[in-house]
């Protein structure tokens, strides 16, 4: 992802552009990371991915609700 040029001093918005939502994500939705260490599964590692990626993509809405990134 290319760096901000500017930012607007006003709205504190980057100037590159609209930050796309994370899709083609599988695995349950949820709240917690599993550990993996102990018994790694292909299951428990996309669910862990599932949730960081939904983490990022509510982050992402907020900061744009706010006008802080578009």
């Amino acid at each position: 992802m290319p760096g901000p040029s500017t930012i607007n001093p006003t709205t504190f918005a980057w100037s590159y552009g609209t930050v796309a939502p994370l899709t083609g994500m599988t695995g349950v939705a949820g709240n917690a990371l599993a550990d993996v260490t102990a018994t790694p599964t292909q299951t428990l590692v996309n669910n862990n991915f599932r949730v960081v990626g939904d983490k990022i993509n509510q982050i992402v809405a907020v900061l744009q609700g706010m006008g802080t990134l578009t």
